[in-house]
C-alpha cells in the first residue's frame, strides 16, 4: 500500500512511517521543516532499501501545500491508499486566559484546519482512483475529558472526533473510508514538558502517565496493523481502550512502570 503520513519527522508520526515500510508499503513523510524532511526521508530509504520512501514540506494549515502533498505522493507512488492526518500540536501548557491568541491560533490551524484541509484534498483525491482510507488522529479530549492548562488542544481532539464521525456519515456507501486512530498516551515532546515547566505538578501527573502512557515503539506496531486491517468506514484503531486502562490501574498495585526512566526524566 501507498501511505501519507502527515506530522512524521518524529514522533508517533515517524514511528508509523517505520512500521508501514518494514511491513513492506510505500511511504511519503512530511512535516513543516524541509530540511527535517530531506533528513529523515533520506535515512528510511537507508534504512528501508528497495521501498519508495518519499518527502514533501507541508505546513497543514494552508490549504495548496496539502494539495500539493497529495500530488506529489500520487506521482512518486502512484495513488495513496492510506492517508493519516496525524500531524499536531498541543501549544502552551497553561490556564486559557494566560496563552497568548496567537498560540491557541495555531493550535487550531494545526489541529482542526490542518486536518479539515487533509480530509478536504484527500477525499476528492480518493474518489478519483477509487477508493482509500483516511485516518484522524485523537487526542485528550476526544472523548470528552478535561484537564486544566490544554484547554486549545483538548477543545480541538474534541472537534476531530465530531469531524470525523460527521465525514463517515457522508461517505457512508463510498469507496472511502474515514476512520479513527487513537495512540493513547505516548510518550512524545507533546506530552513531556520543557525542563523550565517541570514542576511539582508535572511530577504529579508523572505518576499516572507511568499507569497509563506508552513509548512510540510500543504504541505504533498496533497502529499500524490495525490501520492494515480496517475494512469499514467508521472503523476505530485505538491502542489505550478503557478496558485496557482500569486493567493497568489494577496492575499498579503490584507491578511499578517507569517509562519516563529510560528517557531520564
Amino acid at each position: 500500500m501507498n501511505v501519507v503520513i502527515t506530522g512524521s519527522t518524529k514522533g508517533i508520526g515517524l514511528g508509523m512511517a517505520r512500521e508501514f515500510l518494514a511491513r513492506g508499503h510505500d511511504v511519503v513523510v512530511s512535516s513543516r521543516r524541509a530540511d527535517a524532511v530531506a533528513e529523515v526521508s533520506g535515512q528510511l530509504a537507508e534504512e528501508f532499501a528497495g521501498r519508495t520512501v518519499a518527502g514533501q514540506a507541508c505546513d497543514v494549515a494552508d490549504f495548496e501545500q496539502v494539495q500539493r502533498l497529495w500530488d506529489h505522493a500520487a506521482a512518486s507512488l502512484g495513488g495513496v491508499d492510506i492517508w493519516v492526518n496525524n500531524a499536531g500540536r498541543d501549544g502552551i501548557k497553561a490556564p486559557f486566559f494566560a496563552v497568548p491568541p496567537e498560540d491557541f491560533a495555531l493550535t487550531v490551524q494545526t489541529n482542526l484546519t490542518g486536518l479539515m484541509n487533509g480530509c478536504r484534498v484527500a477525499i476528492p483525491g480518493m474518489y478519483s482512483q477509487g477508493g482509500g482510507k483516511i485516518f484522524n488522529m485523537e487526542g485528550f479530549g476526544s472523548n470528552g475529558q478535561v484537564r486544566p492548562t490544554i484547554a486549545p488542544y483538548g477543545a480541538t481532539k474534541y472537534a476531530v472526533k465530531y469531524l470525523t464521525k460527521a465525514l463517515a456519515v457522508e461517505l457512508k456507501d463510498t469507496p472511502v473510508k474515514m476512520c479513527y486512530l487513537s495512540p493513547g498516551i505516548v510518550v512524545t515532546d507533546l506530552l513531556v514538558p520543557p525542563p523550565e515547566q517541570r514542576d511539582e505538578r508535572w511530577e504529579k501527573s508523572k505518576r499516572i502517565l507511568n499507569i497509563l502512557a506508552d513509548t512510540v515503539e510500543t504504541v505504533t506496531p498496533f497502529l499500524v496493523d490495525g490501520m492494515l486491517k480496517a475494512e469499514k468506514n467508521g472503523a476505530a484503531v485505538r491502542w489505550l481502550t478503557p478496558g485496557k486502562a482500569r486493567k493497568r490501574f489494577f496492575m499498579s498495585l503490584f507491578r511499578k512502570r517507569d517509562v519516563f526512566g529510560p528517557l531520564g526524566l
